[in-house]
């Protein structure tokens, strides 16, 4: 894997992480809880391109599993994207939070062999 393409990608990883806690520490419900969603969202879009840059990335292991940890904590919150009502329960997500920056932590080890 190229170096540059695997640094994109651990940057584009750490701004899900970052939004990822701003969004489990901020406003659970409207405007502003939903603007937070948006960035994390924007977050895991640019994350999803740069995984396309290099075709060894569709079989590395340690980045299925760290989207997967996405996928996982993002349930707590997506309905944010469209109800400005709607309260997410942080208290729950917080281990997926938490399970998120494990993968995270375990990503960059494993680019960084």
């Amino acid at each position: 894997m190229d170096s540059t393409n695997t640094q994109l990608l651990i940057d584009a990883a750490k701004s899900i992480i970052d939004n990822a806690v701003a969004l489990q520490k901020g406003e659970p419900t409207g405007k502003k809880g939903m603007e937070n969603y948006s960035h994390f969202s924007a977050s895991v879009h640019s994350f999803q391109v740069y995984t396309f840059i290099d075709p060894e990335f569709e079989s590395f292991q340690p980045l299925k599993d760290f989207k997967q940890a996405v996928a996982k904590f993002d349930e707590h919150y997506s309905k944010l994207r469209y109800e400005i009502n709607v309260k997410a329960d942080q208290k729950a997500s917080k281990p997926d939070l938490e399970a998120l920056q494990e993968q995270f932590e375990k990503l960059k080890q494993a680019f960084n062999g």
